[in-house]
């Protein structure tokens, strides 16, 4: 029994004799020049150890060492690449005999990092290693091969066979500077804790972590604790009672408390995932709740997301209502091997406002993104009156502001449209119905995409009070002034009701038709509507013209110069027709025609002109020719004005425009007309003695003397 006894107990006086060999006579402090040597040869920098090297023994085996400083190259900010204040390394000896390996607390103290990247992209990382002469010197000293190893050679040990056990990991007042002079940015992370309990493959262990970071124009603040397991075959891991929380602000933001939190993380399991943020964006107040489930498979190819919902409320002024809540959900996949996305049951609701539908995500160079929306119903005149009245009034006074300056004090520059050419989107949306400026649209179903700055609208169509319109149109933002075109058709339209709900009056009855083709280029407010060029032409029929009654204006002027008493009338103000054509050819802020005609059982009209639509005024020509009996509109008849042309004048503002007759073209008609049917019944009378042409030269110069 003895001898067994002292058997077991060689090894371990072996190794107590060894420790005290090592302590008693070896200072490893001896070891410091050695060690800056080899290290200045392996990295071409200088190494610094101000700190005193020590051994640990008991209960294991170790060293510290205090103050270590790696150099940086001259020329840049600090002048340490790594530097650390202390660090406490040691190995349990008894587990070894157990063919385990356990490694005692492993601490790091005062540790600290620069990355700097100059102007001239050198960062301190580079030339890093032995130079040249040292990799020379190394492979002409070297005598022995190095031995080939190939697939039959076995390392002696296994490292499957031993059990590895960490007592621990502590890392504390660290920080990490990343500074680029190139970009001209600079991140500092600084109170940089990490502490790791006792960790051994298949077993939980406990980390925890926290730092702070100054990103410039941002601060950051970080903290975190898991529960983390990493497989024996160290090919899987799991997380659980997980938490993050991180604090925010920058110059407009302020939010202390977000978190992030895992119930429990596996592969190939659901995890259930929630995300909190509460702070201030912009001066609203922010608060939103975003819960979902995470599935990641071990072969990392495809991730899904289920039941994502997201809670959004946002309080403050400049908002509908000053409250607003936005709400989001979807499920989604994201297939790592081909960098694609897809969303599904993708819900979003705010201010009365509803969409579903589905989207996909192509990640390349430029995302492909391509998206079908639909909403039952969206009211644009509600969401206006939820705004603040402030905001609206602001926003039409500035604009009148804007209109009352001289062009020398408004200056007008193009939008900014890069971001088109960064964007490849393409997608549609329906809305079952639609309201707005209180007009009302149905089954609105529009077709876009937006392709490295080229918008396009490939198809528009909606119901519009009994009629349809469909539109097309193109804006090509690549060069720095941006052209665009558009196509559209409004057919069947009751124009009354459309214009009275949008304009509170009709100045046009009728069942409409009308076709718009115009481009121009520039998005100047200016040159918006001076650069405009293209056609429009209007097809209305069974209708009136509202604010003018040109029968019985015709009547009570005629009634006036023949000095005859005008009594007042009852009659509505309205010029009745069945049929009013027009062409309209638009070129540097004006629309001209040479092709108004008005058809009705009592008149024809045949009109000309312009009408400037930049200041909104027109001069118009409408030459009225009566062809029935005027009673039709509740007047007696003036059959002695029939087959005469009326010219009427139309000028001034479009929203109140004026009406002229121009009364001496048709006295001169009509005298014109008297007089050449005095000279038939002179005819019947004299014969060929009157068709001398004198006589109707006197006759002219008379007619001319009447009027000029």
């Amino acid at each position: 029994m003895k001898k067994i006894a002292l058997l077991i107990s060689i090894p371990f006086i072996a190794v107590i004799i060894t420790f005290l060999v090592l302590v008693l006579l070896v200072n490893p402090n001896d070891f410091k020049p050695l060690i800056k040597e080899q290290v200045e040869a392996q990295t071409g920098r200088q190494l610094t150890i101000n700190g005193d090297i020590e051994w640990r023994f008991f209960p294991s085996i170790g060293f510290s060492i205090g103050e270590v400083a790696l150099s940086n190259p001259k020329g840049f900010s600090t002048p340490d690449l790594v530097k650390f204040n202390n660090a406490v390394l040691d190995l349990n000896v008894r587990p070894l005999f157990q063919h385990e390996i356990n490694i005692g607390l492993v601490t790091l103290d005062g540790a600290s990092f620069t990355l700097h990247t100059l102007k001239n992209g050198t960062t301190n990382l580079d030339n890093i290693g032995p130079t040249k002469e040292q990799i020379e010197t190394i492979e002409t000293t070297s005598e022995e091969p190095v031995a080939k190893i190939t697939d039959n050679t076995q390392p002696s040990t296994q490292l499957n066979d031993w059990k590895v056990t960490l007592e621990g990991i502590a890392l504390t007042n660290a920080e990490v500077l990343i500074q680029d002079d190139k970009a001209g940015t600079k991140m500092y992370f600084s109170d940089m804790n990490l502490s790791l309990s006792q960790f051994s493959p298949g077993q939980w262990a406990h980390l925890e972590f926290d730092l702070k970071g100054d990103l410039g124009q941002q601060n950051v603040a970080l903290k975190g604790e898991t529960d983390l397991n990493i497989a024996v075959t160290l090919d899987d891991a799991s997380l659980k009672q997980t938490e993050f929380n991180v604090s925010y602000s920058d110059a407009s933001n302020k939010f202390n408390d977000i978190s992030f939190t895992i119930d429990q993380f596996s592969f190939d399991t659901w995890a259930n995932i929630s995300l909190k943020a509460i702070g201030k964006a912009n001066a609203l107040n922010v608060n939103s709740i975003s819960t979902f489930a995470l599935y990641v498979p071990k072969a990392l190819d495809v991730i899904q997301v289920k039941d994502f919902s997201s809670t959004n409320n946002i309080k403050g002024k400049g908002i509908p209502n000053e409250d607003v809540t936005a709400i989001i959900g979807f499920n989604s996949t994201f297939d790592l091997n081909k960098s694609y996305l897809k969303i599904e049951k993708l819900a979003l609701s705010a201010v009365d406002t509803d969409f579903n539908g589905k989207m996909s995500v192509q990640l390349n160079d430029i995302p492909k993104v391509r998206f079908e929306l639909r909403s039952p119903n969206i009211d644009v005149d509600a969401l206006l009156a939820t705004l603040p009245q402030s905001e609206v009034t602001a926003t039409e006074k500035t604009a009148s502001n804007n209109k009352e300056l001289p062009a020398s004090k408004a200056t007008e520059v193009e939008p900014d449209l890069s971001a088109l050419k960064t964007l490849d989107v393409a997608g549609t949306i329906i809305i079952d119905k639609f309201k707005a400026s209180n007009a009302k649209m149905q089954n609105v179903t529009s077709v876009f995409s937006v392709n490295r700055g080229v918008l396009k609208l490939t198809k528009f169509h909606s119901d519009l009070y009994d009629g349809a319109i469909d539109m097309t149109a193109t804006l090509d933002a690549r060069k720095t002034t941006p052209t665009y075109s558009i196509k559209q058709s409004i057919k069947g339209v009751q124009v009354a009701p459309l214009l009275t709900d949008v304009m509170g009056e009709s100045l046009i009855e009728g069942n409409g038709n009308m076709a718009l083709n115009v481009s121009g280029k520039s998005l100047k407010p200016s040159a918006l509507k001076e650069n405009l060029k293209g056609k429009a032409s209007i097809n209305f029929a069974d209708g009136a013209v509202n604010g003018v009654n040109i029968p019985l204006l015709i009547r009570t002027t005629y009634a006036k110069i023949k000095g005859e008493k005008v009594k007042g009338s009852e009659e509505a103000e309205k010029t009745d027709f069945s049929a009013l054509t027009a062409d309209f050819y638009l070129s540097k802020g004006n629309a001209t025609t040479k092709n108004i005609k008005m058809v009705s059982p009592l008149l024809r009209i045949h009109g000309e002109g312009s009408a400037h639509y930049v200041n909104e005024t027109a001069n118009m020509l409408i030459k009225t020719s009566i062809v029935g009996s005027l009673k039709g509109q509740g007047g007696k008849g003036i059959d002695d004005l029939k087959d005469v042309t009326i010219p009427i004048r139309i000028t001034g503002p479009w929203a109140k425009p004026k009406y002229k007759l121009e009364f001496d073209d048709v006295m001169q008609q009509k005298a014109k007309k008297e007089i050449d049917r005095g000279i038939e019944k002179l005819e019947e009378k004299y014969g060929d003695k009157i068709k001398d042409e004198k006589v109707k030269d006197a006759a002219n110069k008379l007619l001319k003397g009447l009027f000029n």
